[in-house]
C-alpha cells in the first residue's frame, strides 16, 4: 500500500476519516494503512470478528474480495456510507456523521459487486471456498439433483464449514507469525504497533532472570529493559521473571497512547514496570515521576531507572499520594503481595507496615507546563488521590488518566464516577483485548464487584 501515500484518492479518504475519528474507535482497513490510522484491523479480521465490534470500515474497491462476504453484506446493511470516490468507500456505525458530498455511482459500484445475486461469484474470488465455488458453478447446471433445495442447503453447509476452517487457519497463521516475529524483529523495540500475541511472544523469548542475593532479582522485561525485583513477592515478580511482561493488555494500550515528549506520573509504581514502559515511550524529551510509598520497592525502582539509562528524565519518590500534603500514613503490605499494599485499612498480624509522607498530584505538578498521562493504582485510595488532583485535571484538558476502579473499595463509588464524568471525562475501560471500550456507571458498579476495571479516562 506504499504507493497510496501520495494518491489523491487515499489522501481524500484519510482526511475524511481522521476528521471524524475519535479515540478508541476501531477501523477495518487494508493492513498497509495501519501506520496511518490508529486501531486498524486488517481485512483478515472480518473472518473472526462481528461487524458490531467495529465503528468504521474503509473498503478499497479493488480489494473488496479479501473481506468476508457475510461481513461485507452486514456492513452494507447496518452501516451508513459517508464517503466514496473512485477507489475507496467509507462506512460507519455512527449515525450522526454527516456524509461527504460524493458521486453515488462510486458507492453503487461497490454495491453491485456484493449484490446477493452475485454471492457465488464473490465467494469464488476469495478464501479456501474459492475452488469449490468455481467447480459448483460449472457442475451445478449439469446435475440432475432430485431436490434442488436440499442441494442448496448442503452447499451452504459446506461453505459454512469452510468459513470456520478459514477462521481457524487464520488464527493459526497469526500465532505462527507472532512466533516468527521473535527472530524477524529481534532487534526492534516492542511498540504499540504489535499485536497482543506478538508482545507476549517477543517478551517471553527475550526474558532472562538472575538472582543477585539479599532477596533481589534482576530480570529482563519487554525485551529491552532490566528490572530489579523483590524476590519475596509472589504476586507480580514471578510473571516478570518468567514472561517478561505484566498485564499485557494494559501494556499494549499504554504503548499505543504514549507519545515522545509527554509528561507522565505513575501513582503506585510498585516494582516500576509501568514507570519503565512510560520512560521508554516518552524518551529524553519527556518526563516520568514514579511514586511508590513502599521504601523497599522505591529503592529498587530507582536502581531500575538507573540501569536503563532513564535517570535524566525519570525520578522516583517514596511518597504516598493523597488529597492532603505532608501527612504521615501507614502502608500495610500483605506478606508476599506487594501489589496489594494499601493505606486504606488497619494492619493485620502478618502485614509488613511502613510509614510514608503524603503528596498531592496538584502539589507535585506545580510548575509543569502540561501533564499528559497519569496511571493510578492505589488499592482503594484512588478516590482521595482524585480529590488531590482537581487543579491538575482542570489545567490539562487533554490529560489521560488510567485508574484502577473497584466499586467495593469506596464508600461512595457512584458519586466517585459521577465526579469523573462531571469533569468531562468519558467513561471507558481497557479491555483484555487491549482495546478501549465504553462502559456505563451501572456496569462499573455491578459487574466485577470482587475485581476492578482499568478505567481509561479522557475527554476526547
Amino acid at each position: 500500500m506504499t504507493q497510496l501515500i501520495h494518491d489523491p484518492h487515499w489522501l481524500d479518504a484519510k482526511t475524511f476519516i481522521k476528521t471524524h475519528l475519535t479515540l478508541g474507535e476501531r477501523i477495518v482497513a487494508p493492513v498497509g494503512l495501519k501506520a496511518e490510522l490508529p486501531n486498524t484491523y486488517s481485512y483478515d479480521f472480518t473472518f473472526s470478528h462481528n461487524v458490531n465490534y467495529f465503528q468504521w470500515v474503509l473498503i478499497h474497491k479493488g480489494m473488496n474480495t479479501r473481506l468476508n462476504w457475510n461481513f461485507l453484506q452486514q456492513v452494507l446493511a447496518k452501516f451508513k456510507p459517508v464517503f466514496a470516490n473512485e477507489v475507496f468507500v467509507i462506512l460507519t456505525s455512527r449515525t450522526e456523521i454527516r456524509p461527504a458530498d460524493f458521486n453515488p455511482e462510486h458507492l453503487q459500484a461497490l454495491i453491485d459487486k456484493v449484490d446477493p445475486a452475485s454471492q457465488a461469484i464473490t465467494r469464488s474470488q476469495s478464501g479456501m471456498g474459492g475452488l469449490l465455488s468455481r467447480l459448483i458453478a460449472k457442475v451445478k447446471p449439469r446435475l440432475n439433483y432430485p431436490d434442488r433445495e436440499e442441494f442448496s442447503n448442503q452447499i451452504n453447509g459446506v461453505f459454512g464449514r469452510l468459513d470456520r476452517l478459514e477462521k481457524n487457519l487464520r488464527v493459526i497463521q497469526e500465532d505462527v507469525k507472532a512466533q516468527q516475529s521473535v527472530t524477524v524483529r529481534y532487534g526492534d523495540r516492542i511498540t504499540g504497533k504489535m499485536s497482543l500475541s506478538e508482545l507476549q511472544s517477543v517478551s517471553r523469548a527475550a526474558c532472562q532472570t538472575a538472582y543477585l542475593g539479599e532477596g533481589i532479582v534482576l530480570c529482563r522485561i519487554l525485551k529491552n529493559y532490566l528490572l530489579y525485583g523483590d524476590a519475596k513477592d509472589i504476586g507480580i515478580l514471578p510473571h516478570l521473571c518468567l514472561n517478561g511482561y505484566w498485564e499485557p493488555w494494559i501494556s499494549l494500550a499504554f504503548l499505543r497512547v504514549l507519545q515522545p515528549g509527554w509528561n507522565c506520573i505513575d501513582v503506585g509504581a510498585n516494582h516500576g514496570y509501568y514507570s519503565v514502559l512510560m520512560a521508554g515511550a516518552v524518551g529524553e524529551s519527556g518526563r516520568v515521576v514514579a511514586l511508590e510509598p513502599n521504601p523497599k520497592l522505591a529503592r529498587l525502582v530507582s536502581r531500575t531507572i538507573e540501569v536503563n539509562g532513564f535517570r535524566d528524565w525519570t525520578s522516583v519518590a517514596a511518597k504516598a499520594v493523597s488529597n492532603r500534603l505532608g501527612e504521615t500514613i501507614r502502608l500495610m503490605v500483605p506478606t508476599g503481595q506487594t501489589g496489594h499494599a494499601t493505606m486504606m485499612r488497619d494492619a493485620t498480624a502478618t502485614d509488613e507496615v511502613f510509614e510514608a509522607e503524603t503528596v498531592t498530584i496538584d502539589q507535585l505538578t506545580q510548575g509543569w507546563e502540561q501533564v499528559n498521562f497519569i496511571k493510578i493504582d492505589a488499592e482503594g485510595a484512588e478516590q482521595v488521590i482524585w480529590e488531590g488532583m482537581q487543579e491538575t485535571i482542570r489545567r490539562n484538558p487533554d490529560i489521560i488518566v488510567v485508574l484502577e476502579f473497584g466499586s467495593a473499595r469506596y464508600a461512595k463509588a457512584r458519586e466517585f464516577l459521577q465526579e469523573i464524568i462531571a469533569e468531562g471525562f468519558k467513561l471507558r475501560y481497557v479491555g483484555y483485548d487491549a482495546e478501549i471500550h465504553e462502559i456505563t456507571i451501572d456496569q462499573c458498579l455491578n459487574d466485577r464487584v470482587d475485581s476492578y476495571w482499568d478505567l481509561f479516562l479522557s475527554r476526547r
